[in-house]
């Protein structure tokens, strides 16, 4: 039955989107050539409409095609929606792209880029706004019972057990687990879930049979590899989803993600989620609050530079040697809060409170935070980002990594001006521990609505807290 209600929704998920792009193919023409001849005139004339119209039997062909073999219609019930909607902005560019260069080979002028262009940025929209749509609609029915996926894990263990513990959060993906098949094994059976246990692995057929199953979830341990081949080879034969839970939850921190590669699957331990496109849009994100933050504090800048070279002799930015993404040392600047060569007795160390070193202006830049101001010169240089985990000095780098656990992971992405930790009151002389915490949320969590939420709560409690000296 659950597989029917997919095919079903699959059709209609095609149905729709053919539906749209035709629709925008039609639209654009009058869109083109009405609405925006005002502002963009016709110069070579009003194509014929009847060329359009027979074209877009051809379009639909090439959307869904390009849509079928892109896997766009492939089962995303427990995948976020970002992948699903990159997957159709690709998919729609790429066809995109062969209509354009179909059109103008083959038929030379006949079809207007502006209609082209209009068609391109309309289709992807709508595109985009069903699929977010559907989804919302599909997790609704979910939530309410509906379109439920009856599933059965294999295992009673601690995997099992934190896999139930994250389902839990998310009824809108519909999967019912109706209980568990211990293994065949003796002694003490390890960590319970609180799900009925259905039987042993060898009642795994009946078990199937008799509850409907559509899908198995294996939840074995390394140690359990021979079970774990018997498991599969009695799954063989049944017409059900099979999905395996590698007993690798306890390395994994950031997140992971599974590639193919020649039919083999590789696993990705910790991956970073600001990396490709996200990337970009973090980069172009960070010019963009950069120049608006240095626009905006230049007054100050100027007059805490004059203040600093005033009341106090030497520098007024000094540079820093700081660890920054993947490792890389980079010069961090800052305004010069302490006195001339004042690390060369104390070497380097963390901040403390009531730092005799601090000169009484460095102490009000230090209270303020705007002795940070200069770093968004390294941000739009590439060397950090608005937004991420503070960076230290390599030196306190090497002896954290030894003492903190996951340390080192929060080099996974570009340091920060401000960050999670930072505004939730993690900084100055507080628990190390406690900090990475945050960072490594941060990191597993981020997007650039986090990002603007992070910088919008900076200007309220990042500037002036009680653990900044």
């Amino acid at each position: 039955m659950l597989k029917q209600h997919q095919r079903f929704f699959n059709l209609l998920f095609q149905f729709f989107d053919l539906f749209i792009v035709a629709f925008a193919w039609l639209f654009s023409y009058p869109f083109r050539f009405h609405f925006l001849r005002p502002w963009i005139p016709v110069t070579k004339g009003v194509p014929r409409l009847d060329h359009y119209i027979y074209l877009t039997f051809g379009i639909i062909l090439l959307w869904y095609l390009t849509f079928y073999f892109s896997g766009v219609y492939k089962s995303r019930r427990t995948q976020r929606i970002w992948p699903e909607l990159w997957t159709i902005a690709r998919s729609c560019s790429f066809a995109f792209l062969l209509l354009t260069a179909g059109t103008f080979l083959l038929t030379g002028e006949l079809f207007s880029r502006g209609v082209l262009v209009v068609f391109y940025f309309i289709s992807l929209i709508l595109l985009l706004v069903e699929r977010v749509f559907f989804r919302a609609f599909m997790h609704g029915l979910r939530r309410r019972g509906f379109n439920q996926r009856t599933s059965l894990i294999v295992g009673n263990n601690e995997i099992a057990a934190a896999f139930l513990e994250r389902l839990r959060f998310h009824p809108e993906l519909g999967l019912t687990v109706v209980g568990v098949v211990e293994l065949e094994l003796p002694g003490p059976r390890g960590v319970r879930t609180d799900l009925p246990v259905l039987g042993t692995s060898a009642d795994l057929t009946q078990v199937m049979a008799s509850r409907q199953i559509d899908q198995v979830i294996l939840a074995l341990k390394n140690s359990q590899k021979e079970q774990l081949d018997q498991v599969l080879a009695s799954l063989i034969e049944q017409h059900v989803d099979v999905r395996i839970i590698p007993d690798l939850h306890q390395f994994i921190t950031l997140g992971c993600e599974v590639e193919e590669f020649e039919g083999m699957p590789l696993i990705s331990l910790n991956q970073s989620p600001i990396v490709g496109w996200n990337r970009v849009a973090k980069r172009i994100s960070d010019i963009v609050y950069a120049t608006a933050a240095l626009l905006l504090f230049s007054p100050f800048m100027a007059a805490i530079s004059l203040a600093i070279k005033i009341l106090s002799p030497g520098p007024v930015i000094i540079r820093q040697e700081r660890m920054g993404l993947d490792g890389r040392v980079f010069q961090m600047l800052k305004f010069r809060t302490m006195r001339v060569d004042a690390e060369r007795e104390t070497g380097v160390v963390w901040a403390t409170k009531n730092d005799s070193r601090v000169t009484p202006v460095g102490r009000l830049l230090r209270r303020t935070s705007l002795d940070e101001l200069p770093q968004l010169i390294n941000v739009l240089k590439g060397d950090m980002s608005c937004v991420g985990p503070r960076p230290e000095r390599p030196s306190l780098v090497e002896r954290f990594k030894h003492d903190v656990p996951r340390y080192m992971l929060r080099h996974k992405v570009k340091a920060g001006m401000t960050g999670w930790a930072q505004i939730n009151g993690w900084r100055g002389d507080t628990s190390l521990e406690k900090r990475i915490e945050y960072d490594l949320y941060y990191i597993s969590n981020w997007s650039l609505f986090f990002d603007f939420k992070i910088m919008l709560m900076t200007l309220f409690k990042g500037f002036i807290s009680k653990n900044a000296y």
